[in-house]
């Protein structure tokens, strides 16, 4: 019964698009914090740090809670990243390093197939952290060629991480109060392109809920 309400709930949030409020969250591999066509993936590149802006866009503009009452914290996140390419190379996860201080690994670091997933919560449960622009962690990787990353909406498969997003004092409109990507909010950018691609198909969500 659960996993079906909250199929529901997923069906209804594709019916009417994503609420008018916006955070960011993208990849960065030259440590300037930020995500340009110079994060590309190479043989020498080993590490890919992710970064989360709860409360501004792509553009740097500011962003708000879909209830202007509520501030858009983060309490906990959760990263789902795709490796592509093809002939163009390969993408091996080695692993994630959490960059966020008292927070703690609840859904453990997985690899299946092409993706990743990894969850994190703030410690002692109930704590908040104010909004604002933060690196997440980083992951460790080896690369053959010159692949590409970007982030995945939901889990293609149940042994990773539900879907990406962070935990917020925010309501959220598919996991209560989380902020998912493709849903509550769609700026991004992985490795190689100034906007990453977000991935959230049909046959994604019935496999999750099933």
């Amino acid at each position: 019964m659960k996993h079906s309400l909250l199929l529901l709930g997923v069906i209804a949030a594709l019916a009417i698009g994503a609420p008018a409020y916006s955070q960011y969250i993208f990849m960065d591999l030259n440590n300037t914090g930020t995500c340009t066509s110079a994060d590309a993936l190479t043989s020498s590149v080993t590490a890919v740090d992710v970064w989360l802006d709860t409360n501004h866009n792509a553009s740097g503009t500011p962003s708000t809670c879909v209830n202007p009452a509520q501030p858009l914290s983060i309490f906990s996140y959760a990263v789902l990243i795709h490796a592509s390419g093809g002939g163009s190379g390969t993408v091996v996860f080695n692993g994630w390093t959490n960059a966020m201080t008292g927070f703690a690994e609840t859904s453990p670091f997985r690899v299946a197939g092409s993706d990743m997933g990894t969850g994190w919560l703030q410690q002692p449960p109930g704590s908040v952290t104010p909004a604002g622009k933060y690196k997440l962690g980083t992951l460790s990787l080896t690369v053959t060629g010159t692949p590409s990353l970007s982030f995945l909406s939901l889990a293609p498969d149940p042994v990773l991480v539900d879907f990406t997003g962070f935990g917020s004092q925010c309501d959220g409109t598919v996991f209560g109060n989380s902020e998912v990507l493709g849903f509550d909010f769609t700026d991004n950018c992985g490795t190689a392109a100034p906007t990453g691609s977000t991935t959230t198909t049909w046959g994604k969500i019935k496999k999750l809920y099933q």
